[in-house]
């Protein structure tokens, strides 16, 4: 929404076409900025094409996937790590990797990576999470040295609790592993 009210033009994606339409309707209600909205799952290399065929050459770039559920690392198989690091490694990188050098061309970009507090401070619960969303971190650490000196900065923003589902899974499964109530 802030994008939108300094006037930029936002391409937003989602998997869920409902959920989609009704934010782009409501950021364009409150700013009457140029939206366009991505129904695809980004994750897959057809969803990838798809969005970036709708903005080939953004000048920001915000990263936001999901995160997999919490849990007891000897409950995850290899497809729960696959998933977890698709999701919250290989498709920042991926996007990152198929703009980053128009906006190093053009002198300008800024790409924001939305990960995860944990990163910091071990939730224990979100292994699978904290596991990909951290290499996430030290692999941006190194490339955002290299495109600084071409006015492109990448940055992850490290946000703490909301309240949210997922925030409530979790705290839910810390409860009942415990022994405590949740409520």
């Amino acid at each position: 929404m802030s994008l939108a009210r300094e006037g930029v033009a936002v391409t937003i994606n989602s998997r869920t076409a409902d959920e989609l339409n009704a934010t782009a309707d409501e950021i364009r209600s409150k700013t009457n900025a140029d939206v366009s909205a991505v129904t695809c799952d980004v994750t897959t290399p057809e969803g990838q094409t798809k969005l970036l065929a709708i903005c080939p050459e953004p000048d920001i770039l915000v990263n936001n996937a999901g995160g997999p559920l919490p849990g007891n690392f000897r409950d995850w198989d290899r497809d729960d790590w696959i998933k977890a690091v698709t999701w919250n490694m290989l498709t920042p990188i991926e996007l990152i990797k198929a703009t980053v050098d128009g906006m190093i061309d053009r002198k300008f970009g800024r790409v924001v990576n939305i990960t995860s507090g944990s990163t910091k401070f071990p939730i224990q619960q979100l292994g699978l999470s904290k596991g990909a969303r951290t290499s996430l971190a030290g692999f941006i650490a190194g490339l955002a040295r290299q495109t600084v000196e071409h006015n492109v900065t990448i940055n992850n923003l490290l946000p703490g609790p909301f309240e949210t589902d997922r925030l409530n899974s979790a705290l839910q499964f810390a409860a009942e592993k415990s022994g405590c109530s949740f409520d």
